[in-house]
């Protein structure tokens, strides 16, 4: 039987939604308070996917490891104590959402990102009641590329791999959805950075606006 979309599972940061400044915001602060201009947003967006501890690299990258992990939880406390002053869905995301709905396409949620930062963009942006399984970077002992979280997903809402897509604009995300065994579309519109392409990650399909993978979902 040939596969058909039942379910679209979404990255978070990059993919979903524009987190992008509100995390910037919250590193430039650490910098503010160690005397150190703000970095321009172009030069860590392409790190916000890569997560806390990467975005720390690149806005700190005199500091060693051990000084850089010592930064982590104050950068997250920052960052969730203005979670979602700009963040926003992408360009045709919540069109994307409704028209899924609307052809019984379930809807969920795998990310890297910790629970308590997850729920909370969520909620601050009155989004959770659209997605049937959230699955956190700590949900499970495991985060993408391993496949558990994008198979956890699948089991909440009941829909078997090959009629789900995993959406992501990062190489984890479509090595999860491949090994797990879903189709795969890749969002090069996210957080990538410049020496990196799409095209070699291997994804079924690439998008450049949220509303393109509408086409493919069959």
């Amino acid at each position: 039987m040939p596969a058909r979309t039942r379910a679209l599972l979404f990255d978070l940061d990059g993919t979903l939604l524009d987190t992008a400044p509100d995390m910037i915001a919250a590193a430039n602060a650490l910098r503010a308070d160690a005397g150190l201009d703000a970095l321009p947003l172009p030069t860590l967006r392409p790190f916000v996917s890569k997560g806390g501890r990467a975005i720390l690299r690149a806005a700190f990258p005199h500091l060693d490891d051990e000084a850089r992990e010592a930064l982590l939880q104050p950068f997250l406390d920052r960052y969730r104590a203005d979670i979602a002053v700009t963040t926003r869905p992408f360009d045709g995301m919540l069109d994307l959402l409704t028209l899924c709905r609307a052809q019984g396409i379930q809807l969920g949620i795998v990310t890297n990102k910790p629970g308590w930062l997850t729920d909370a963009v969520l909620d601050a942006l009155d989004l959770r009641r659209e997605f049937g399984a959230v699955v956190s970077g700590d949900t499970l002992a495991e985060k993408k590329p391993n496949p558990a979280p994008v198979l956890h997903a699948l089991k909440q809402l009941a829909v078997p791999a090959i009629d789900a897509w995993m959406f992501g604009d990062d190489l984890r995300d479509i090595e999860a959805g491949r090994a797990a065994g879903t189709r795969t579309v890749a969002a090069a519109f996210g957080y990538i950075d410049a020496g990196d392409d799409p095209r070699t990650w291997g994804a079924d399909v690439i998008v450049r606006s949220a509303l393109e993978l509408v086409a493919y979902l069959d």
